[in-house]
């Protein structure tokens, strides 16, 4: 075990705060990975975001979409916060968190598995603050806390589309009586503009043909009136004229 220890100590996975004399002596106390960044590749990207350090409020994250609403329609959830969804869960904290466990075996990648199993054992023998079944008990809470969230998820989407495929026969509802009342009123307006402009035809017809009659009735008068006068003046050039003188 020393070995194996000591080699994780040189390969800087492992830390001791005392040197690794002799199993008899006492086992060393191990700090495994504790001032290593939280390595999130074992998440899903959605989440991975979530899990980095906050960014201050004066530069906010490029990272992270600007939330649209509209209005009706219910607001997309930010990123998933996996501490939120424990709390909420009712997952208790844990001496050795399985995320831990997990940044271990990625520190000890390089390694074939049964190594890798070997060294984590060494590790759980060496210091009696954990067990391996600390991280598995965390693991398997949490996998429990993320099938349920995933249910509420599941149940929060479906009754999301049902509000959803309300809210569309409803717009849709208003949008056929919208058209409805529009095209009816397109009728009406059409059937309006029909007898209005058979009404114009009619009135202008009407009064083409008055005057029509009116300029047949004056010529006919003019004509008559004409022939009037000549007749008239006829006679005053009848009787005006001399009379012939009488012979012998």
């Amino acid at each position: 075990m020393k070995g194996v220890l000591a080699f994780l100590e040189k390969a800087g996975l492992v830390k001791t705060d005392g040197p690794l004399a002799s199993d008899d002596a006492g086992a060393p106390s191990l700090n495994i990975l504790d001032d290593a960044p939280p390595v999130t590749g074992w998440l899903p990207p959605a989440t991975r975001a979530a899990r980095q350090p906050s960014v201050p409020a004066s530069q906010p994250s490029a990272a992270t979409p600007a939330v649209t609403t509209v209005p009706g329609v219910p607001a997309v959830s930010a990123p998933l916060v996996l501490d939120d969804i424990y709390a909420a869960q009712g997952v208790p904290d844990s001496i050795y968190p399985a995320e831990r466990l997990l940044r271990l075996l990625e520190g000890l990648g390089a390694m074939d598995e049964s190594t890798r199993l070997m060294a984590i054992r060494a590790m759980d023998a060496a210091d009696e603050s954990w067990t391996i079944a600390d991280p598995l008990a965390d693991a398997d809470a949490k996998v429990k806390a993320l099938a349920a969230h995933a249910g509420q998820l599941q149940a929060g989407l479906a009754e999301l589309e049902a509000d959803t495929q309300a809210r569309l026969e409803a717009a849709a509802a208003r949008q056929e009586e919208a058209v409805g009342t529009i095209r009816k009123q397109i009728a009406d307006m059409e059937a309006l503009l029909a007898r209005e402009t058979a009404r114009g035809a009619q009135e202008t017809a009407a009064q083409q043909a008055s005057l029509q009659a009116a300029r047949e009735q004056t010529t006919r008068q003019l004509g008559d009136i004409d022939t009037l006068r000549q007749r008239l003046q006829g006679l005053a050039t009848q009787f005006s004229a001399p009379a012939a003188p009488a012979q012998e």
